[in-house]
């Protein structure tokens, strides 16, 4: 179908409804639409926020398929499944914006509608792409995203490419708003309206809110909008203060209407080793603030008019905050301004797929986000679970499973992290009906949303003592072609999630507002950068016998600069600053038999460019309160470091990863409860708790209190209450634990 619709008011919804339900019944659609049809929000239930359908709190577990077609509809429904994404079986769902206020809604009716009629009970949630069409790119090539140095030939293709519009460009916001506005209100306005949950904004490289460049060599924004957009952000960020602005980029002559987009030598550029230091310029620091914030503000814009548009009916969700783990890409790959994000009104919904680097047989798949944080302001994570399957084509990429077994255990995987987090999951198929097209997974699926449904009806919180926080601004001020703390989340993560405890993950904006619950351990993962508010924040934590763990150089930067006495008060471990690069730490002999004699971060699997950290820290002056547990693999040094600071302890590591079987040994010295203690991957929240080997043999799980212990996937009851119990698991398997009675 094609309309165009210039002036809202020349085409009334009434009118509009009527118009639309005779094209969809001369096609073949349904043409009836429930009046008053099922409504779906968002509320908070049994601790975590959940999807609720006219009042009753459901599940939070989808399928996404690119179109849920006829086999997948009849066995998902018969699973169970009431909740549904999707895009188009050969494409993408965008705007239809096929001209100046004129729009193509074919294809968007052709699925929603087939949606309706395969699924006429369930809802869904269709992925809209915001993408400019490549006939306006043309018409107004100033708006498109600039590159440091610009490709020669640049070409657009839906979801990837470099010709595309720049984040921070207002034409484009105001003119794919328009669109949006029109596909809102004809959706509303469709048979099919009561099926749609929400909208699923897309924008960006493969829809994931990412630039439109990864790529070093061809940095993002220098576009005149994003230009604009540096310029608005420093003036808000100074007051509207010229001389402030002078004196913060050491330049006279800047004013807030003539700054300009730093190159990619002055962002690559370091002062002091990798870092920048912002008491000569705060340039390159502020550019990465507002790059990221324009990405934010983009984001809030779509969600508002989405919002405004349905009176409040639709939900809003997004791919974004997600945990960096592309160590190979440009800084500015990653979404940094995840706390603004986390914040606004208008965003309901987040969803990241789990890190490719670890979702193998025997690895952790874990959610590559911060679902505490998500929790906290009230929002649903949904983690999406992309694996490919052994039925995918031998070439699809990142296709690991080889059998029907291997393939279960990584879907069973996804479910015990989905349980145990108390958060939202897709199980995602790109093939629209390859990858499950097997009995054993339609039977899988029904008693995946049958546990499901009865964890609702239990508890959903966490009672983890680990926090890990991470201050994902700090990448603004260090100097590399590649993303640097990314190389620290991938590596540390594996063994947060292999030290037999359950972990929570927060950014540092929710400790500063005093938001956390408490935890024994603190590991400060990324925290390389600072603000005042946050050292206060930390400062307050240190009592009650905690431990805090930091890595490499914790609060060296600041507002006002490098500093090693800001990092020798943060740490309570007075250092020696050394210009000479690093990559290796040597555990101490004899200290931690199950660890490594040496590790570093940077795998040459990552394909990063950074290989070696500058500047070192070196440990000194270290008395009788402080425990030498490794050295700089060179020279011999300190690298490694606890201090028993009298009301709390510290550990200093000068690189990541630490071993799970270090992190074990200072959970219990610091009397966080060990589930396991065989380095397998464990999950575990209030009711459930989860285990994906990397080992056989007999494993031992030691709960907090005595609980009834089921077997899920082997249906059977272990023990009526038990603190203790073991099973025999193979190498590479999961098993998920329900710490309750089941459900007849």
């Amino acid at each position: 179908m094609y309309l165009q619709s210039v002036d809202r008011r020349q085409h009334p919804r009434c009118r509009a409804r009527i118009m639309l339900a005779v094209v969809l019944v001369l096609t073949g659609a349904v043409a009836t639409a429930s009046a008053g049809g099922p409504h779906v929000s968002l509320g908070l239930h049994q601790g975590r926020p959940a999807l609720v359908v006219d009042g009753v709190p459901r599940a939070p577990l989808f399928h996404f398929s690119q179109e849920v077609l006829d086999d997948y509809a009849q066995h998902f429904d018969a699973a169970g499944f009431r909740f549904y994404s999707c895009i188009e079986l050969t494409s993408f769902l965008d705007l239809g914006w096929v001209g100046e206020q004129q729009y193509d809604y074919a294809k968007l009716d052709k699925v929603l509608s087939g949606f309706q009629r395969r699924l006429p009970h369930a809802y869904v949630l269709p992925k809209i792409h915001l993408w400019a069409p490549e006939w306006w790119l043309d018409k107004y090539p100033a708006e498109r995203m600039g590159y440091d140095a610009e490709p020669e030939a640049p070409v657009w293709r839906p979801g990837d490419g470099l010709k595309h519009e720049s984040f921070a460009s207002r034409r484009w916001q105001h003119d794919a708003g328009e669109a949006l506005r029109a596909l809102v209100r004809h959706i509303l306005d469709a048979p099919y309206a009561d099926r749609v949950m929400g909208i699923f904004l897309a924008q960006g490289c493969f829809g994931e809110w990412l630039p439109w460049s990864w790529d070093p060599d061809h940095l993002p924004d220098s576009s005149e909008s994003m230009r604009i957009a540096l310029g608005q952000y420093v003036q808000r960020k100074y007051g509207g203060d010229v001389a402030a602005l002078r004196r913060a980029w050491s330049d006279p002559d800047v004013t807030f209407e003539t700054v300009r987009v730093p190159g990619s030598v002055e962002r690559h550029r370091g002062d002091v080793g990798l870092f920048h230091d912002v008491a000569r310029s705060h340039h390159v620091p502020d550019y990465r603030a507002a790059f990221q914030e324009a990405t934010v503000d983009a984001i809030e814009h779509f969600c508002r008019i989405v919002k405004e548009e349905s009176d409040g009916r639709l939900l809003t969700c997004v791919n974004y905050a997600y945990q960096p783990d592309v160590a190979w890409a440009a800084q500015e790959t990653h979404h940094r301004a995840a706390a603004r994000c986390l914040r606004s009104p208008c965003l309901d919904m987040l969803s990241a797929p789990h890190s490719y680097y670890y979702r193998d047989l025997g690895q952790h798949g874990n959610l590559r986000h911060f679902p505490e944080s998500v929790s906290l302001h009230g929002k649903l994570f949904i983690d999406e679970a992309d694996e490919r399957t052994h039925l995918a084509r031998p070439d699809y990429s990142f296709r690991l499973a080889q059998t029907m077994d291997q393939s279960r255990q990584v879907l069973r995987r996804s479910l015990a992290n989905m349980l145990t987090y108390g958060v939202g999951m897709w199980y995602m198929d790109q093939s629209s009906g390859q990858w499950y097209d097997a009995p054993e997974f339609w039977q899988d699926f029904a008693a995946y949303q049958q546990w499901s449904d009865q964890s609702m009806k239990l508890s959903r919180t966490r009672r983890s003592e680990v926090a890990c926080i991470s201050a994902l601004e700090s990448e603004y001020v260090i100097a590399s072609r590649t993303d640097v703390s990314a190389q620290f989340f991938v590596a540390q993560t594996e063994h947060l999630c292999r030290a037999g405890a359950p972990y929570d993950r927060f950014l540092i904006e929710d400790l500063e507002e005093d938001r956390l619950p408490d935890y024994k351990v603190y590991v400060f993962l990324v925290d390389f950068c600072l603000t005042d508010r946050q050292l206060a924040a930390i400062e307050k934590l240190k009592c009650q016998g905690r431990t805090l763990i930091w890595f490499w150089a914790p609060g060296f930067a600041g507002p006002s600069g490098l500093s090693l006495q800001r990092m020798e008060a943060l740490t309570g471990i007075k250092f020696r600053q050394d210009a000479q690069p690093f990559a290796e730490v040597a555990v101490t002999p004899d200290l931690f038999p199950r660890a490594p004699r040496q590790f570093q971060a940077w795998r040459s699997t990552f394909g990063a460019d950074v290989k070696q950290l500058s500047p070192r820290f070196v440990p000194q002056e270290l008395d009788h309160s402080a425990t030498v547990w490794g050295r700089y693999a060179d020279t011999g040094e300190p690298a490694l470091v606890h201090r028993d600071c009298g009301s709390w302890r510290s550990v200093y590591c000068a690189t990541v990863p630490l071993d799970w079987s270090i992190l074990q040994h200072i959970y219990e010295r610091s009397g966080v409860h060990v589930y396991s203690r065989a380095g397998d991957n464990l999950m575990a929240g209030d009711y459930w708790v989860g285990l994906h080997t990397c080992t056989a043999g007999r494993k031992r799980i030691c709960l907090p209190h005595p609980r009834p212990v089921y077997d899920v996937f082997n249906r059977r009851l272990i023990a009526g209450q038990t603190q203790e119990f073991e099973v025999d698991l193979a190498e590479r398997e999961t098993a998920l634990f329900l710490l309750a009675q089941p459900e007849e």
